[in-house]
């Protein structure tokens, strides 16, 4: 079965905003760590049997961006559990109004959403299979989708090359930075709100537009500036500058001191 294109994906990822397109949700289509958590969804159903399927459509037309929405797993289940009420004329509009309001230009990350999304789409597992699987074999039984339970909770993707996760020096300075901060920050008695040691990574990935494993690596030395002008700007940080003491290693100390290969 065909499948949509990549530069499709990208593009529908991006007007996203990498945010379910259903009314007043806000789960993520990839999450930070890289867990997919969000669908292709067609509008119009690419096989017969799906809902809101229409004859008259082309391939080329099922697939096409105009055909597609991205949503989280569990409004994707929701729109095509009640078909007459998630009209194709609703989904539309749906799709409409949230990439008017989430969307924004295509970046170099975004290539790389599109292959997970679609390697999702197309993907199938077996577990403890005791016969034959085909898999667009002709002769074979095809399913359009297939659900397999897995003991594994999440799904990990390596960093692409040109991004900072995928530079394993780049890498560890931007987590002792990180952690750093959490330290530091987490340590201020004066806070009035429980201080939440996730809250740095989701502000990276506004301020840069990606999580920081997929920030381009010509992007690392902004980061990391903006690493440490929030750890300077905790209270540890200022006492330890009224002492005279550094609060973090700039990242050549941090190579001299850890050395290139030391995790």
């Amino acid at each position: 079965m065909s499948e949509p294109a990549e530069k499709t994906i990208r593009r529908l990822f991006a007007l996203s905003g990498n945010r379910c397109a259903f009314p007043g949700c806000s789960l993520p289509i990839v999450e930070s760590a890289g867990t997919i958590t969000g669908e292709i969804c067609h509008i119009k159903a690419r096989s017969k049997e799906g809902p809101r399927y229409d004859a008259a459509q082309t391939d080329e037309q099922r697939h096409a961006f105009e055909n597609l929405i991205l949503l989280c797993r569990r409004h994707h289940k929701v729109v095509d559990s009640e078909p007459h009420a998630y009209s194709a004329e609703v989904l539309q509009e749906l799709k409409a109004i949230h990439e008017g309001a989430a969307g924004r230009a295509e970046q170099a990350t975004d290539a790389f959403y599109a292959k997970i999304l679609l390697n999702d789409l197309r993907q199938v597992s077996v577990v403890n299979n005791s016969g034959n699987v085909a898999i667009n074999s002709p002769g074979a039984i095809q399913a359009q989708t297939v659900n397999v339970k897995t003991t594994r909770r999440s799904v990990t993707v390596n960093a692409p090359p040109g991004t900072i996760g995928a530079d394993q020096q780049a890498s560890r300075y931007v987590q002792y930075l990180i952690k750093r901060y959490n330290e530091f920050a987490s340590a201020d008695q004066t806070r009035r709100t429980k201080f939440s040691f996730g809250a740095l990574s989701s502000n990276i990935e506004t301020r840069f537009g990606a999580p920081w494993k997929l920030v381009q690596v010509e992007a690392f030395d902004a980061l990391c500036e903006y690493l440490q002008q929030r750890i300077g700007r905790t209270i540890l940080a200022k006492r330890n500058d009224a002492k005279g003491f550094p609060s973090f290693s700039t990242y050549e100390e941090f190579l001299t001191k850890h050395g290139p290969a030391d995790d």
